[in-house]
């Protein structure tokens, strides 16, 4: 759990506080549109009880990470997103598009240039060879993220400048034209400053970090047949790549195993909701519940319930997602009804296809640290007594039974309340949400009438 302490040489350290606002303040970060207004320091001195020094290491910590940016006398704005893109052998478009993310790309330049001895020795050719040197702005839903620079043979693809264009697919051209197949590459990554001409071009500030790929390409025979260099904005991008032992075999993870995303819900999700809801409740509650009850449930009716619990002020909603858009589970927070001293979870879904890869977990973790990001608020939920496999994951995260029961009429069967207790002793009143609108293992909440 991301609140247990850890065990150094036989004593118990706590993860400093502001690495637990920290943290907490990531999960609320990622669901928000670039510009939003965090809130002021004091506000988040009083949310979660902590001295403003804290508050300011967090935040601190979050401007080094690029999270957010300050402007003086107007406050913490939310910066850009990263954009997220696994280290595979795919174009900017075939990128981009995994990503979610509309792509586009502006032709720069082509010439023909001596390869010289460092380009010419990575595609195999003399130094005194010519190449093509092919320089293109990659866009990202229209704003500038990298710059590319691609050397190819002349001699073989000297035909191909007649064809590019804007919206021209290299890799297609290579494949249409050439009968080219790309099968492997080798690529470097290092940091590097933003000179005069590339900052203009990627419309950042001169010295900002950026990114610089090297890439080596092969095609299916073993023969070099492009060499490429990307300037990438630090700022706007991040890549993730999957590392096994050599004897465990390729490096690339595959889609069911690669880690979930956990963002704020946004209105547009409430569809999505739904579908996981139903096929929840239709796969799993199956003798808990009363057949009448699931096969009552109406999709429209319960897409209009969501959106409306997404857009409350009170609570606060997670999605997780295994690529974008595609929402495989999530779970809803915030006061306790009854004691606003304690943290409540509402509800936690797992669609049945994502059961079994820790989706349930992590939620659970997510809400926690959002929740109680210091460990010192009780947290409780209710979970069908007969849910087996829900009360074993709730154990799994710290979650106890405290004797509440309750049968509600909805339902029909009985419900258990189990808590998560603090680990520091003290206890503080839970504020108000103040998440905007535009931001199955289990399930613990009543479906729609």
């Amino acid at each position: 759990m991301l609140d247990e302490p850890v065990r150094v040489l036989g004593t118990t350290v706590s993860a400093p506080k502001y690495q637990s606002i920290h943290d907490a303040l990531v999960v609320i970060i990622e669901g928000l549109p670039a510009g939003s207004a965090m809130p002021t320091e004091r506000e988040l001195c009083q949310t979660y009880g902590v001295s403003r020094a804290t508050v300011r290491q967090a935040l601190g910590q979050l401007e080094i990470e690029q999270r957010i940016y300050r402007r003086q006398g107007k406050g913490t704005f939310v910066a850009n997103a990263k954009i997220e893109q696994r280290l595979e052998l795919m174009s900017h478009t075939e990128g981009m598009r995994a990503s979610g993310i509309s792509p586009s790309s502006k032709l720069i330049d082509v010439r023909r240039v001596g390869a010289g001895s460092d380009v010419g020795m990575r595609l195999d050719l003399s130094a005194n060879a010519e190449v093509l040197r092919i320089e293109r702005l990659r866009l990202a839903d229209g704003d500038p993220i990298a710059i590319e620079v691609v050397f190819l043979s002349a001699e073989r693809f000297d035909g191909i400048t007649g064809e590019l264009s804007d919206s021209a697919s290299l890799y297609q051209l290579l494949s249409l034209n050439y009968g080219v197949e790309l099968a492997s590459a080798e690529e470097t990554i290092e940091a590097v400053a933003a000179e005069g001409r590339e900052a203009g071009l990627l419309r950042c500030a001169p010295g900002m970090p950026l990114l610089m790929l090297s890439r080596r390409t092969l095609d299916t025979s073993g023969q070099p047949i492009e060499f490429v260099r990307s300037l990438y904005r630090g700022d706007r991008y991040r890549f993730q790549t999957g590392l096994r032992r050599p004897e465990l075999g390729s490096s690339q993870a595959p889609p069911e195993n690669r880690p979930a995303r956990v963002r704020l819900a946004l209105p547009s999700d409430a569809p999505a909701l739904a579908s996981v809801f139903i096929e929840a409740w239709k796969g799993s509650y199956r003798g808990i519940v009363a057949d009448s009850v699931i096969d009552a449930l109406d999709f429209d009716d319960t897409t209009k319930w969501l959106g409306e619990l997404i857009a409350s002020k009170s609570t606060q909603t997670l999605v997780a997602e295994l690529t974008p858009g595609h929402v495989v589970g999530f779970t809803r927070f915030g006061m306790e009804p009854d004691n606003p001293g304690n943290g409540h979870i509402f509800a936690l879904y797992v669609a049945p296809s994502a059961t079994g890869h820790g989706i349930g977990r992590l939620l659970i973790e997510k809400a926690l640290a959002v929740l109680d990001p210091l460990s010192i608020r009780p947290i409780t939920l209710w979970v069908f007594e007969d849910n087996a496999r829900a009360r074993k994951i709730y154990s799994h995260a710290g979650f106890v039974p405290d004797g509440g029961r309750r049968v509600e009429d909805t339902f029909g069967t009985q419900e258990v309340r189990l808590r998560h207790l603090p680990v520091h002793g003290q206890v503080v009143t839970m504020p108000s949400s103040k998440t905007p609108n535009d931001a199955p293992d289990v399930a613990v909440t009543a479906p729609p009438p």
